[in-house]
C-alpha cells in the first residue's frame, strides 16, 4: 500500500505536468513568476557565485541582437553552450568568551578559539534549450586545537582534533518539456516561503539559516521537482523528496506541493507535505506591499500533531499527537534613502510563533536531575535531534538593519538581534564588512549573548564532560575571496 502511494506521487510529478504540456502546446512562454517566492526575498543579498533558482530553473527570455534575425543559426547565436566556474573561499576565526571569565571568576582557558578555512566551488553547465547542470562542492578545514563545530548561536561542541570535510551541498540537472514544464533532479535547495529568517512552510530543507551568516549556501536534499506555469498568475511546484529513502524502503519518500498565485501586487501560496506514516502538514504564505512603502510577509503551517518528537522533564522521548500545532511567521521590511543614496538603509523585523516549542527551561531541568541521569538527558537532548536553535522555544523575535556605504562606498554596517521570548535570552550582533577591491571582503562581527544562565542563547555544552557552560561574548573575523 505504501509503495503504491510513492508510485502515485512519482506519477503526479512526471505524468501530470507532461499531460498538461501536451494539451497546452506552445501557448505558454515559461514562468511568469519568480521561481519560488523566497528567491525574491534573497535578491541582492546572495554572495558572489551563489546558486539561484531564477538563474538555474527559470525559462530565460532572451532577445536576439539586432541584425541576427535573418541568420539561419539564430538559436546558436542567442543560446550558447558553456561551462562556468565560480565560488568563494573563506578564512574564519571565532573567539568566544565564557561567562565565568567575563565575570572575573574564571580564567583564560575557559574561553574558546575556533578557526575554519573553507570554500564553495560552483560549477554551472548550460546546454541549449534550457538543459542545465549545477554543482556546489564545499570544502572545509578545521585546524588542530580546541575548536567549535558551529559559528552560530547555540550549543558549542568542543573538539580537539583537526578535521577536513568534503561535502556536495548541491548537484542537480535541469530539463524541460517543450519549454513549458520544468524538472530538476538531484540534490537541491528549495526556497519556499516568504520569511527572512524563519520559514515554517519550508518542510523540505535540512538546514535552517544561520544568524551570523544569512547568505551562507546551505545543503540540499535529494529529490525530483517539477515546475509549471498554468497562467501568468498561477504557478505550481511539486517535489518528491527521496533524501531519506533506503534502497529497500521506497515508501519512505515524501511528497510536497506548492501553488503560487499573483493577485494585483500580492503574491500568496498554498502548500502541503505528505509522507506515509507521518502527520500531513498544510501551509500558506503571502507577500504584499503596505502603506509607507512597507512590505509585509507572512507564512504559517498547521498540523494535527507534530512529526518532531520531544523530551519530557525526565529526558524521555514522547510524540505530540491529537492537538493542533500552528507555526506562524510575520515580518515587516522597508528601505530608506539617505544622503542622496537610494535604498541605503534596509530595516526588517520578524516575529515567529512555534506552537510546539518548549514552554519550560529544559536545560535547567535536565541539569537538576541526579547524576548520571542529568548527563544522559542533556546528551540526548542536544545530540538526538530534539534541540534546534531558533526553534526550541515558543515565541521569537528578530530585527535586522543594514546600512550600505557606511563611511566608505565599499563598506557596510549590519546590526541584528535575535531573541527567545519564552526563556528571555537573546543574542545581539554588530558587523562591519569592507571590500577594498573587487571580489575581496573583510568582515568583523562582534556579538553578545544576553539572559540568565542555562538559556537557549547563553548555554554551551561540552560532550567530553557532559557539562553545561555559559557564553557571554563572541567575535568573528572573516576574509572572503569570490571568484
Amino acid at each position: 500500500m505504501r509503495t503504491s502511494l510513492v508510485l502515485i506521487a512519482l506519477v503526479v510529478c512526471l505524468a501530470a505536468p507532461w499531460s498538461w504540456a501536451q494539451a497546452s502546446g506552445d501557448n505558454l512562454e515559461g514562468p511568469g513568476l519568480a521561481a519560488d517566492t523566497g528567491a525574491a526575498a534573497d535578491a541582492g543579498t546572495a554572495p558572489a557565485g551563489s546558486s539561484s533558482e531564477d538563474d538555474f530553473f527559470g525559462s530565460a527570455q532572451v532577445e536576439a541582437p539586432k541584425g541576427t534575425a535573418e541568420q539561419a543559426d539564430v538559436a546558436d547565436v542567442v543560446e550558447k553552450e558553456h561551462v562556468g566556474l565560480s565560488g568563494q573561499l573563506q578564512a574564519m576565526s571565532n573567539y568566544t568568551v565564557s561567562r565565568s571569565f567575563a565575570s572575573g571568576s574564571g580564567n583564560l582557558s575557559d574561553n574558546a578559539l575556533s578557526n575554519l578555512v573553507g570554500g564553495d566551488f560552483l560549477v554551472d553547465i548550460r546546454l541549449q534549450k534550457g538543459f542545465k547542470a549545477f554543482l556546489d562542492l564545499n570544502v572545509g578545514y578545521v585546524p588542530g586545537g580546541t575548536t567549535t563545530h558551529t559559528f552560530y548561536p547555540g550549543p558549542l561542541v568542543l573538539t580537539e582534533a583537526q578535521e577536513t570535510a568534503l561535502l556536495i551541498k548541491e548537484v542537480f540537472v535541469d530539463f524541460n518539456v517543450a519549454n513549458t514544464v520544468y524538472f530538476r533532479a538531484g540534490k537541491q535547495v528549495l526556497k519556499w516561503g516568504t520569511g527572512y529568517f524563519w520559514n515554517p512552510t519550508d518542510l523540505i530543507n535540512i538546514e535552517h539559516r544561520s544568524f551570523t551568516n544569512l547568505d551562507a549556501l546551505r545543503q540540499g536534499v535529494f529529490g525530483l521537482r517539477s515546475d509549471v506555469v498554468f497562467a501568468p498568475w498561477w504557478h505550481l511546484y511539486t517535489f518528491l523528496n527521496l533524501n531519506s529513502v533506503a534502497s529497500t524502503n521506497i515508501w519512505d519518500a515524501a511528497f510536497a506541493a506548492r501553488s503560487e498565485f499573483l493577485v494585483g501586487g500580492t503574491e500568496f501560496a498554498l502548500s502541503s507535505w505528505l509522507k506515509s506514516g507521518k502527520i500531513p502538514v498544510f501551509g500558506a504564505d503571502l507577500s504584499t506591499p503596505l502603506f509607507w512603502s512597507l512590505n509585509l510577509t507572512a507564512e504559517g503551517t498547521l498540523s494535527w500533531g507534530d512529526n518532531q518528537d520531544k523530551l519530557d522533564t525526565n529526558g524521555n522521548p514522547y510524540s505530540v499527537r491529537n492537538q493542533l500545532v500552528p507555526r506562524i511567521d510575520v515580518g515587516l521590511s522597508r528601505t530608506f534613502d539617505a544622503f542622496d543614496v537610494q535604498d541605503r538603509i534596509n530595516v526588517a523585523v520578524e516575529f515567529f510563533y512555534n506552537g510546539d516549542g518548549y514552554d519550560q527551561n529544559m536545560f535547567q531541568l535536565f541539569s537538576q536531575l541526579p547524576y548520571p541521569l542529568d548527563q544522559a538527558a542533556l546528551g540526548r537532548f542536544l545530540g538526538g535531534g530534539y534541540f534546534q536553535s531558533g526553534y526550541y522555544g515558543q515565541y521569537y523575535g528578530a530585527a535586522f538593519v543594514t546600512i550600505n556605504s557606511f563611511g566608505l562606498l565599499n563598506m557596510t554596517l549590519t546590526l541584528s538581534g535575535l531573541a527567545n521570548f519564552s526563556d528571555l535570552s537573546a543574542t545581539a550582533l554588530a558587523g562591519l564588512s569592507w571590500s577594498p577591491v573587487n571580489h575581496f571582503t573583510l568582515s568583523l562581527q562582534l556579538g553578545t549573548y544576553l539572559g540568565a544562565d542555562n538559556r537557549e542563547y547563553t548555554v554551551g555544552f561540552n560532550p567530553t564532560t557532559y557539562a553545561l557552560t555559559g557564553n557571554q561574548l563572541f567575535g568573528i573575523l572573516t576574509a572572503t575571496v569570490a571568484f
